[in-house]
């Protein structure tokens, strides 16, 4: 949702970003692993404790996701197994961000909030897994507004400014959760509507 609001904004601050990425001979997956092994170090760095410097890290991380998309148009090489990669890619980088999270909280003996962050996984996992299921049997599902998109800014804004974390750690529980609720009933709603009288 932010998504697509937001990226027709800075699509033209970007295309000098990839026509440059594209003269340079990097690849779309080559974009896409870069932005795993980013993930992957915020991660590491939320399970040390060093909250502000994995924020710093998921920021740049999350450069490659924005313009691995558009490098592939630029270069044709623009798939549908492109597409599939990408999006499993993003499920590990996802773990990693809130698994090194939940660790520090376990580590640090904050068994409540290493609880909130497991059900942000749960959450985050079932918002995808709801709207690739239901989409082998209505069109789209979009419904909801927590997808990768806010959940990354929101817990890098979390982790930059920590007195926030708290709040954003209870909003991303609800919201993730609540998105994939509601991709459940807008399914089933969506077949009962399509469904013979």
């Amino acid at each position: 949702m932010l998504r697509k609001a937001i990226y027709p904004k800075v699509e033209v601050l970007i295309k000098p970003l990839v026509e440059f990425l594209n003269q340079k001979g990097f690849s779309p997956n080559q974009l896409t692993f870069a932005g795993l092994a980013l993930n992957f170090l915020a991660g590491y760095m939320y399970a040390n404790g060093f909250l502000v410097a994995g924020a710093v890290i998921l920021i740049l991380g999350s450069l490659g996701d924005l313009l691995d998309g558009p490098l592939a148009n630029l270069s044709k090489k623009s798939s549908s197994f492109g597409a599939f990669l990408d999006s499993t890619i993003d499920r590990y980088s996802d773990f990693f961000i809130f698994g090194g999270l939940a660790l520090h909280f376990a580590r640090t003996g904050q068994v409540g909030w290493f609880l909130i962050v497991m059900g942000i996984i749960l959450g985050s996992f079932a918002t995808s897994y709801t709207k690739a299921r239901a989409e082998n049997f209505i069109k789209h599902c979009h419904a909801g507004i927590f997808e990768r998109a806010e959940r990354l800014i929101a817990i890098a804004l979390g982790t930059l400014v920590p007195f926030l974390l708290p709040l954003i750690l209870i909003v991303l529980f609800l919201g993730t959760n609540g998105t994939a609720i509601h991709r459940i009933f807008h399914t089933r709603n969506a077949l009962a509507k399509d469904s013979p009288k």
